[in-house]
């Protein structure tokens, strides 16, 4: 089958039948789209196979198998990684099978193709030390820290995934006192709310004046970058920026904090601080967003210490954060609620 073909349902997949047919959001998107990068570079390297060469009859079930052990060794994925490169291939063949007939033999063969195993271990949340001293790193005194400290708390109370925290707009984010919330959609686009701390909400109210001050678009960024005078969605590159640079400052006052650190991480701690405050597992997971509580059951195995924490543990450990009420008078009356 010629290469045209397989570049045509190629374009259809990710530009028609994604996004309009099956209303994927455009992260999930764009995973796809680097599962069948990931495929071709795969073809080309190791098959010596040119663009114009690549046709489905360079893709069967042991072309598949090769390429998952590709991803593992050669690409250095985890089994995760590379089984959700697998799954996206896959899926793209479902379709094209769905599209032609002639391609059904190929989807039924390469759906043999089995994942790799993935090890189970546990989730490598920070500790309560270290989510204080990382919130505490960035300061109060410029805009950008102000910045970072609520973007760094809101991921961490809320225990949201980093591109949850990216898609939220100011309209998602409630911070009345005593019932404060935040909308957040997640995958498959199936969204949940989760209440924030009296904290958060205060910080989210002092940036929202600042950074979001008089009426907002409903579908602007939460946090934003500025390029060229004009606001931008934040990238997750820049936020590893951001939290890798905190986190070389935290380290200095708090060795538990690792210099090198990811914004899951901070999900992970949430997600342990509240099963350790003898939150049930179900609740949870309710929180997390998790399809199954399998998902959520791998923090219960995560520390053998947990149930007797648990039963000791009142309240949480809710890390006190830098001195909020700063700013001029007029400032401190309004996000009081005075003015």
């Amino acid at each position: 089958m010629a290469s045209d073909e397989f570049f045509h349902l190629v374009r259809s997949w990710l530009t028609v039948h994604l996004p309009r047919s099956r209303r994927l959001s455009p992260h999930t998107i764009r995973s796809y789209r680097t599962a069948l990068n990931a495929l071709l570079d795969y073809l080309r390297e190791s098959q010596h196979l040119s663009l114009a060469e690549v046709s489905f009859e360079a893709i069967n079930r042991s072309t598949i198998t090769a390429f998952l052990t590709w991803l593992l060794e050669t690409r250095n994925l985890g089994a995760s990684s590379a089984n959700q490169r697998l799954a996206a291939v896959k899926s793209f063949l479902s379709y094209c099978a769905g599209e032609d007939p002639a391609l059904v033999s190929i989807w039924l063969e390469v759906a043999q193709v089995k994942p790799a195993r993935t090890p189970t271990r546990a989730p490598d949340g920070l500790s309560m030390p270290a989510v204080d001293a990382l919130i505490r790193a960035p300061g109060q005194h410029t805009s950008h820290g102000r910045r970072d400290t609520t973007f760094i708390l809101l991921t961490f109370d809320a225990a949201a995934r980093i591109q949850e925290i990216l898609d939220l707009t100011p309209a998602d984010i409630d911070t009345t006192i005593g019932a404060a919330r935040v909308t957040l959609t997640g995958k498959g686009r199936k969204s949940r709310t989760v209440p924030l701390m009296d904290t958060t909400a205060r910080h989210l109210d002092q940036y929202l004046a600042e950074f979001h001050p008089g009426t907002t678009e409903a579908a602007e960024s939460l946090f934003f970058t500025i390029r060229a005078g004009l606001r931008h969605q934040m990238s997750q590159d820049n936020i590893s920026y951001l939290l890798n640079k905190h986190a070389t400052a935290a380290h200095q006052h708090c060795s538990e904090v690792p210099e090198k650190i990811h914004a899951h991480q901070l999900r992970h701690a949430r997600a342990m601080q509240m099963l350790r405050a003898g939150v049930p597992l179900p609740h949870i997971k309710e929180f997390l967003g998790h399809a199954n509580i399998s998902t959520t059951s791998i923090y219960a195995s995560a520390d053998n210490q947990m149930v007797r924490e648990a039963i000791q543990r009142a309240g949480s450990s809710t890390p006190d954060l830098a001195p909020l009420w700063t700013g001029g008078d007029d400032l401190i009356l309004q996000l009081a609620g005075l003015k």
